[in-house]
This record gives C-alpha cells, structure tokens and sequence, in this order.
C-alpha cells in the first residue's frame, strides 16, 4: 500500500443529476468538453445504495462516446471526493463545456442541497450542521465550475431519495424529502432525477434487474440520440421516468432548470466523437507515496493537523507524530525532495481500523541539520491526506523536549543523601540542563532566593554530566525541606515545588 496524489477511488453514478454547463450551444460549436462522475453506494452511517457506482460508470462510458474527457470516482468519502472536484477543476479552461454527474444521496437543508460522501456521519435532530460540514453544496460546486470559466456548465443529479438519516418511529434530522429547487446562474443547465419534494427510485422492485436507478437507464437511452437538445433529452426523461414510476405506484417527475442562452446539443447530428475516461480512484489504496513533483489538491481545513514530538538522546533524535484520526498507513519525507519513507506497522491491530496500526514515529540522527518534515497518511478508507510540513530546529526541539520531561518528572529534580553530613544532588537538572534557563532554590521552606549554576549546555552530547560540574552541596542537617523553581529555556516558571528532606 502507498501514497499518491490522486484521489482513492472511483466516483460513481449519486441519484443527483450533475448540470452540465453550456455557452454557446449550437450543435456545430464544440468546444472541449469535461465531465466528472461520481456514485457513491457503500455509506458507512447511512442506508446502503444498490445502483449509484453501475450509474456513474455507465455515464461516465455514455459521455466519452459523446467526446467527453471523463474523470470518475466511487465510494469516495469527503477528502476524496474533495480532491476529485479539485481535479475536475484543473481541467476546465475557459470555454468549455463541463458536466458534473452525481448519483448517491442527497440531502436538502434550508433550502441548500447537499452531496454526501459515503463516510458523512450520523445525525439526529438539530444536528444540521454535522450534515452540512461533511458534506458538498450543490450550488457551492455550482460556483466553483462556473468561476473556472466553462461556457456552458451542466449538473445531473441523480440523489433525490428518501432521508438517508431517517429512523423509523424516531424523530430524525430535519430536511425536506428530495431535493431542493435550484436557481442556476447564465451558462448552466441543471437536471434533477426527480421534482422537489419527491423521492428517486432506485429501482422499480425487488425483481428490477437493471443495473443502473430508474432515472439513469431512461436518461441514458435519450442522451445518445443525436440532434436532441439537452431540453429536449430532460422533456423525453421526465415522460419516460414518470411512466416507470407510476407502474410501481410512485411519482418521479425529474425536474430540469435550463439558464443556457440558445440551445446545447451533446449528441449532434452526424455522429459523435471519441473521448476518454481517466480513473481518479480505482479500488483500494494502491498508489504509490507521492514524490515532490506531485502536489495533492487542497482540501477544506477540515482535519486538524497531526502533533509532534521530538526526544533527543545521545542516541539521535526519536520523532513521534500523533495523528488526528485512525490511519491505516503512514508515510514521512525529510526536506523537499526525495519518496516518502513507509515506516512500516506494529505487530497489533487498531481496533478502529481491524488493520494493523502503523507506526508513526522514526529517527534521525543526533546532528541532523534544522530541515522542514513531510508526513501524510491514509485514513481508515484508505484516502490519502494532505501533506503536512513539520518544523524541526534542533536547538528548539532538544529544550522543548527536555522541558517536557523535566515538568512530568519534577519528583526527580533534586535528591538528598548522608555522606559526610546531608548532601543534596542537582544531577537530574544538570542533565536536562538544555531546557532550563535558570535553577532557583532555598534551604528551608522559604520562596527559592538563590540560584544554582548549571554548565552550558551541549547539543552534541546533551545528558552527559561533565567532569568539572558541580553537582552536590552540603545543607544543615537540621533541613526539613527545600523549595526548588525553574525558569525555562522559553522564559516561563515552573511552579514552586517543595521536597521534603528523608532521613
């Protein structure tokens, strides 16, 4: 298993008809054309989908007969699915024609509807917002194609299905059932798989053996006929789904929204031309580490950034990373260039996972040189994150350090012991000398009044003790305690810690 900068998986058919957005729209004006096509059917908190993968697949086959270059995914939870957008973006320059086709569930919250990735969570009532951050707004990926400059812009979603967060007898998340009406800006045409208020069928039964959802296979048949309008495609589509639907007792009417000046033609008169499909994400997580070359897409600031810990020994440098959620792979890279390093696993399972844990820490040697660390990782999903650039001064890192252990082992600070009359021994703060700036103390219970001289501290060999440091002091034998401070190599004060003397 390893990294890559392309997204996990592929993105199916979801039950929202994607809009494709249109410019000019004779059918002798082709201008290059781009799609991308997701379906989403393996939701991890939400009812299951039979049909969207087998929807996104057969449109994505349907557009690149119709000359489209096509970008497809399926199953993809939110950061995949970010980065599949991201990827779609970077294909579309100014005057193209862009589809986006969705099949999966949708959701609909205050009249803003949502797209939702197959590891989006549960949500109970008054949990909108849980909702809405975990998953994509239509009109929000609306506006970001439009600003990429595609003349003609079209969505066909294919996701107006019952509540996915429904639970019978039990009050569920507040939304409308379907889809909510959309207005679309100049250039956009934009296709429903049914009208708002009303809910997709994913098939007509349980002895329905068509592989793809009732508003898919009837578009499909209508998309290739040539010298159709897109109109005209969704006027034929709403009469042939209702017809279906109402066989079964249903009403499905999809709902189109047309803003394109003139007409768009997908299918013109005389044939159609030949176009590509690129994978985004085919399976699991196969790819490889990601070079310096390559760049992941940027994704929302929606995961926290992994914590570090660096610990010096004389040894070298131990760096332990923290990551801000369950992973199934993790990966580092020291300066700009150069493959991520797979530090490998830990003979044990994460239960979180039913994986084997990946072990997150490696080391480097005591003099390395200040440089920016890589790490990335992959979650329980098995999709890649960002890459994360760490920080590392070695200067910095060994007194922050050392100052972290001398504040969970304050009880060692100091040690008392009868030779010669009592004596007490600094040797445990000369040690961590390189994270103390100063060493306040006082014989008897009293606020710290004096100081104790530490050696300088040396990054090369920074526990070792030199010969000539003094590390003990005779005390009056009457001492009962004495109160100790330290004063940080970042200027803070340790608390005023008392030990108490044992005879």
């Amino acid at each position: 298993m390893a990294f890559s900068s392309s997204v996990t998986r592929y993105l199916a058919a979801f039950c929202l008809a994607v809009a494709v957005w249109a410019g000019a729209a004779a059918p002798q004006a082709w201008a290059k054309r781009v799609a991308l096509v997701i379906g989403n059917d393996t939701y991890e908190s939400v009812p299951v989908l039979q049909k969207a993968r087998n929807d996104a697949t057969s449109m994505g086959e349907a557009l690149t007969q119709l000359g489209f270059d096509v970008l497809s995914a399926q199953d993809v939870g939110r950061r995949a699915m970010s980065r599949a957008l991201v990827e779609f973006e970077r294909k579309i320059e100014p005057g193209d024609v862009a589809l986006l086709f969705f099949a999966g569930h949708g959701f609909a919250i205050n009249g803003t509807n949502y797209l939702l990735p197959v590891d989006v969570p549960k949500a109970g009532p008054g949990e909108e917002g849980i909702v809405a951050d975990a998953s994509f707004a239509a009109n929000g990926l609306a506006d970001r194609l439009r600003n990429k400059g595609a003349a003609t812009a079209v969505m066909i979603l294919d996701a107006c299905r019952d509540n996915p967060f429904a639970v019978k007898g039990k009050r569920s998340l507040a939304g409308t059932r379907g889809l909510a009406r959309m207005s679309p800006a100049e250039g956009m045409f934009v296709l429903y798989s049914a009208g708002s208020g009303q809910a997709a069928l994913d098939r007509l039964g349980e002895n329905d053996a068509h592989q793809n959802s009732v508003f898919t296979r009837t578009l499909l048949a209508e998309l290739n006929k040539p010298d159709l309008s897109m109109v005209q495609v969704a006027k034929r589509t709403q009469v042939h789904v209702r017809k279906l639907a109402r066989k079964v007792g249903h009403e499905q009417t999809p709902a189109y929204y047309d803003q394109i000046i003139g007409d768009l033609y997908l299918a013109p008169k005389g044939g159609t031309a030949a176009g590509a499909v690129t994978s985004l994400v085919e399976g699991g997580a196969k790819s490889v580490l990601p070079k310096q070359e390559q760049k992941l897409a940027a994704l929302p600031p929606s995961t926290p950034e992994p914590l570090v810990n660096f610990m010096r020994s004389n040894a070298g440098w131990m760096v332990n990373v923290s990551l801000p959620e369950a992973a199934t792979q993790f990966g580092y890279r020291v300066g700009e260039n150069g493959s991520f390093v797979d530090p490998g696993f830990h003979d044990h399972l994460d239960q979180r996972t039913g994986k084997r844990m990946p072990k997150t820490n490696f080391v480097l040697p005591g003099d390395h040189p200040p440089a920016t660390i890589y790490v990335t990782w992959r979650d329980k999903r098995g999709e890649q994150a960002d890459v994360f650039p760490i920080a590392f001064n070695p200067n910095a890192a060994l007194a922050e350090g050392q100052r972290k252990i001398l504040e969970q082992l304050w009880t060692a600070w100091i040690a008392f012991r009868e030779y010669n009359g009592l004596q007490v021994y600094f040797t445990h703060l000369i040690s961590y000398r390189c994270g103390i700036k100063q060493v306040r103390y006082s014989v008897g219970d009293t606020a710290p009044d004096k100081v104790w001289k530490l050696p300088a501290c040396d990054p090369g060999n920074p526990h070792a003790v030199p010969q000539n440091a003094k590390i003990h002091m005779k005390i009056p034998s009457s001492t009962a305690a004495m109160n100790v401070q330290l004063v940080y190599h970042n200027g803070s004060e340790s608390p005023v810690r008392k030990f108490n003397v044992t005879k």
